[in-house]
């Protein structure tokens, strides 16, 4: 991949190079070419932080209404989910799946973290080391969102195999692959299948509450979900959900191992963990490229961006960004965070953004508890091949 100061700054999101170390090209994005524009693909991306704060909060202009992945733009919606709808029409489906959402479920979970943290981590002290993804940060989260739904705890590590299949993508290619198609196609039937099981057998978990929600659209009708609507917010909790802390606990294995004075002061001062959670969100962001569609021509830093253009917005970047971070290349466990856009802004802040934070506190807690200091196998560390989320996928460690 090459990169000139004639030519300028060239980001490609399918290529493994830049995937896996992007930050010197956002830099020069960010200095150089702050509306950025890849002719390759026929995509456009905002990298500063000011300018994806301002992007996200501006969904009439920057609309995810066709997709929110750069590769899944005009592409056919297969179920509906409110993250690829835009206000009003969005804020009403926001609204049932927040009533289901209650801070009463979330709070329930935090013992049923702790236990499945022990579960997933106490076989290990007393041994020589474990894969911290593979072993313990990829298993968690599918177990707690799957609980928090209500699936069936047989079906969980199932459900987080088709959900990391079906976000892979082939070197240098956009679209899905073929067998991302096929796990999307078993994970829908999934889905309707638990669908139509609460209609016939309501529970006290999330998936009954969104079949007896009422959906109160724009217009004023008001009506019951469809199965299709359910199970368009199923996909999106549970996917969204799995991968953002997946990936948040990949990268603290990396980043505490590297800076092992951090972790030191956090396995010493648990009380630390939270900042330090605001910090990995900043620092390596689970989930650094969101995509949307310009819906007018629209000038930023002298360019036009034109209307119909497909755009990233590089919350990854933006969390990197000089302007608003001092020293950001830094990993800085005391740094006072006001704000970063790792979990969204505005319309599309992360509904689960309060669930994923108690995850990550627990988690880490947890393991410092146990293990206050690891070594990681660099050269057998691997990583995830998506255009949406960003981290390892497994890191051998030596306890």
């Amino acid at each position: 991949m090459t990169e000139t100061l004639t030519t300028g700054p060239y980001w490609d999101p399918y290529h493994a190079e830049q995937r896996l170390s992007p930050y010197d090209t956002w830099r020069r994005m960010r200095d150089e070419a702050p509306v950025y524009h890849n002719e390759r693909y026929g995509f456009w991306a905002l990298s500063r932080f000011a300018d994806v704060l301002s992007a996200s909060l501006d969904t009439a202009t920057f609309s995810s209404a066709k997709g929110i992945t750069l590769d899944g733009i005009g592409e056919p919606i297969l179920l509906p989910m409110m993250i690829m709808m835009d206000p009003p029409l969005h804020d009403a489906y926001r609204k049932v799946v927040s009533r289901a959402y209650t801070p009463r479920r979330i709070a329930a979970l935090q013992s049923r973290i702790v236990e499945l943290c022990a579960t997933y981590l106490d076989p290990f002290v007393g041994e020589s080391g474990f894969d911290f993804v593979q072993d313990f940060g990829m298993r968690l989260p599918v177990m707690v969102i799957s609980t928090l739904l209500g699936f069936p705890e047989e079906d969980h590590d199932q459900l987080r195999e088709w959900s990391d299949v079906g976000l892979h993508r082939e070197e240098g290619k956009e679209g899905l692959t073929a067998e991302a198609l096929e796990a999307q196609g078993l994970t829908f039937a999934y889905y309707g299948e638990q669908v139509q099981d609460r209609r016939k057998n309501p529970r006290d978990d999330m998936i009954t509450a969104l079949t007896e929600a009422d959906l109160e659209l724009p217009d004023g009708e008001v009506r019951k979900l469809e199965d299709i609507e359910v199970m368009g917010m199923l996909g999106l909790i549970s996917n969204a959900g799995n991968e953002t802390v997946a990936r948040l606990l990949g990268w603290s294995s990396l980043v505490l191992a590297e800076y092992p004075d951090a972790r030191r002061q956090l396995a010493e001062d648990p009380d630390l963990v939270p900042s330090a959670v605001e910090e990995l969100l900043r620092y390596e962001a689970p989930s650094p490229i969101q995509g949307r569609y310009v819906t007018r021509d629209i000038e930023m830093h002298g360019v036009v961006i034109p209307e119909g253009a497909k755009i990233a917005l590089l919350t990854g970047s933006a969390g990197r960004d000089e302007r608003k971070y001092p020293d950001p290349d830094t990993f800085d466990i005391h740094r006072p965070i006001d704000r970063h856009v790792s979990l969204g802004y505005g319309a599309h802040y992360c509904l689960g953004a309060a669930l994923a934070r108690m995850e990550g506190k627990v988690a880490l807690t947890e393991v410092l508890r146990r293990f206050p200091t690891w070594e990681v196998d660099r050269d057998a560390v691997t990583y995830v091949a998506t255009n949406t989320v960003r981290g390892p996928s497994s890191v051998p460690v030596s306890i």
